[in-house]
């Protein structure tokens, strides 16, 4: 029996965790399995002709909200010329209310609902024994008259039983790989599908051992947990933490290995602290679901939290520089209008995390939101991933403008391009929100959204935003305190900075072109003298190993004037910008 197991990926850059942990629990019994993943922006004719090519008795699909539609039309295109082939679905967006999913979607043979990995080898037993399926647990499927039928789940699975998903060899360098070291969740949040799953089950830690030991052989660089809430148990944490620390430690400090785990700042307290004080520094990122600082809005999600009290633990681990922190904001929440929003904003954006990542409410299938959309005026898109249009007390014009906002925090915040800029700008507003959303208007006004913009064009956009605002005569410049007459001077410079930083430039812009009349006397000469001193070599290894015409590609020396006069060469390599200020010298 040939099987394969497809999965369209949003990003290539993405793999598929499932059908990895299926393909190890067939493959000794099935050894004929195959897996193909593609993304959700190929062409679905290309993706439907690989698969038929295959060949396949057996095709399953891994199934979730952002890869719903584009999966459906592929097995729509499969099904007429693949009239023998067994065609079946699991995951996440087809397990709530599988019968009548099946029913909807008759190019399709079974539908697993669940945890797959004990219900597929079973119903593939059966297939192949010519059994009927009535005692495969887990399993949507028709009967000889084309009835939908489905039967009891599974029990839950031990995770210590699970084989490997990564025991066969792959190539995973330049791949997000995801792992897991728990199942389940002690929250019970009603706008998630893990609210409806009790209790938390662990993988013993030497078994994750065994799995980050292959993805590292692999090639894997960064490992990415699926884990709800990875903090759920300290012991478990610090132990897989540990092993990460240890297995990453045969390797170069230069191999850009990362584990990004999702957590809960409810549960960080003094022991993490202590924890991370001496955890090695880059080699973990943490994600965190603020969701909303309104305390009648977490309320109604199940989500109770006491933010102020737990960001004073995220800003002391954001001090020593030990890990990146992305925290979460979700707009659309019951009774999150537009004045709480963005006081949530206000309050996450304070403890300048690494990213803020602000998403929108998806009304998921079998959610408890979804239940209570009417009683909150929940108005969600019918298809996936149904994505919330407006509630109650969030207008669909508003949340039109939120996710303007969002576009513009994701490629000026969170790029991390503009951090010598931001904070100095989003005084010239009353709050970092308002400053966000009138920038992200200024976008939309002049229709910039419709198009693509390079790295460079976005410094342009913002300059000329900027000199727009402190052209108006609205007290802005005093909320600076730089004076109406020098803050767009000051404002140039600090982009000039961040246009440095970001790349070694050929040309500088007009509008960053330091006045002349600015310029020290000697400027030329400074320049090149400093670019030149031997005395780098002290700071920059490198620079013993480069000739003068690399050492010139290399680096740059410029003169900012603000916030003081200074110096300045900056050394790129190896894809990141290293800042050396100068000292005044004769």
């Amino acid at each position: 029996m040939r099987i394969l197991l497809v999965s369209l990926n949003s990003k290539y850059v993405h793999t598929n965790l499932a059908i990895r942990y299926l393909r190890g629990c067939i493959s000794s019994e099935f050894p004929q399995v195959e897996l193909r993943e593609f993304t959700i922006n190929e062409p679905i004719d290309r993706i439907a002709a690989e698969i038929y090519e295959a060949k396949a008795d057996v095709i399953g699909f891994s199934c979730y909200i952002w890869n719903l539609s584009e999966t459906i039309a592929v097995i729509r295109r499969l099904r007429p010329v693949c009239p023998g082939t067994r065609i079946l679905v699991g995951g996440p967006e087809v397990s709530y209310d599988a019968g009548n999913f099946l029913n909807q979607y008759q190019e399709l043979d079974a539908l697993v609902y669940g945890e797959g990995e004990l219900t597929l080898p079973e119903l593939l037993r059966a297939w192949r024994a010519g059994a009927e399926l009535e005692t495969v647990k887990g399993l949507a499927w028709r009967d000889q008259n084309g009835v939908v039928r489905v039967n009891p789940p599974q029990p839950q699975i031990d995770l210590a039983a699970v084989p490997s998903p990564y025991s066969q060899t792959e190539n995973f360098t330049g791949r997000l790989v995801y792992v897991e070291s728990t199942r389940g969740c002690p929250f019970n949040c009603q706008y998630c599908l893990s609210s409806t799953f009790l209790g938390v089950r662990y993988l013993p830690p030497e078994r994750f051992r065994e799995i980050l030991r292959q993805l590292l052989r692999y090639g894997a660089r960064t490992i990415k947990f699926v884990d709800r809430t990875f903090n759920v148990n300290k012991k478990h944490s610090f132990a897989i933490l540990d092993i990460v620390r240890e297995e990453a430690a045969l390797y170069p400090p230069d191999a850009g290995i990362r584990a990004h785990c999702e957590i809960a700042g409810e549960l960080l307290d003094e022991d993490w602290l202590e924890y991370l004080r001496e955890y090695p520094e880059d080699l973990v990122q943490f994600e965190i679901g603020v969701q909303s600082t309104n305390s009648e809005t977490l309320a109604i999600i199940s989500r109770p939290q006491h933010f102020q009290r737990w960001a004073g633990f995220v800003r002391e681990i954001q001090s020593w520089r030990k890990a990146h922190l992305h925290l979460d904001l979700i707009a659309g929440l019951p009774e999150e209008d537009w004045t709480s929003f963005r006081n949530s904003f206000n309050e996450v954006y304070q403890v300048q995390p690494d990213m803020l990542q602000l998403g929108f409410l998806k009304v998921l299938k079998g959610s408890g939101l979804r239940e209570k959309s009417r009683q909150y005026g929940l108005v969600y898109a019918p298809d996936p991933p149904y994505l919330i249009l407006q509630t109650r007390v969030l207008s669909h014009d508003e949340l039109l403008k939120l996710h303007r906002l969002e576009e513009l925090l994701d490629r000026y915040y969170n790029s991390g391009r503009f951090s010598t800029i931001l904070p100095v700008a989003v005084k010239l507003f009353p709050t970092p929100f308002d400053f966000y959303h009138a920038f992200a208007e200024y976008w939309h006004e002049q229709g910039w959204f419709r198009l693509s913009w390079s790295g460079k064009a976005l410094f342009e956009k913002i300059w000329e935003f900027l000199a727009s605002v402190t052209a108006k005569e609205d007290g802005s410049a005093n909320r600076v305190g730089l004076g109406a007459e020098n803050t767009l001077g000051c404002l140039r410079e600090l982009l000039r900075f961040d246009y440095y930083r970001w790349e070694r430039p050929n040309l500088v812009p007009d509008y960053l072109v330091l006045p002349e009349q600015s310029l020290p006397r000697d400027y030329t000469d400074r320049k090149l003298r400093y670019q030149q001193d031997a005395g780098w070599v002290k700071q920059i290894p490198e620079f013993g190993q480069m000739d003068r015409r690399q050492w010139s590609r290399a680096t740059a020396v410029e003169y900012f004037m603000y916030p003081e006069p200074q110096w300045v060469l900056f050394f790129y390599a190896q894809g990141r910008t290293y800042i050396h200020p100068i000292s005044e010298k004769s």
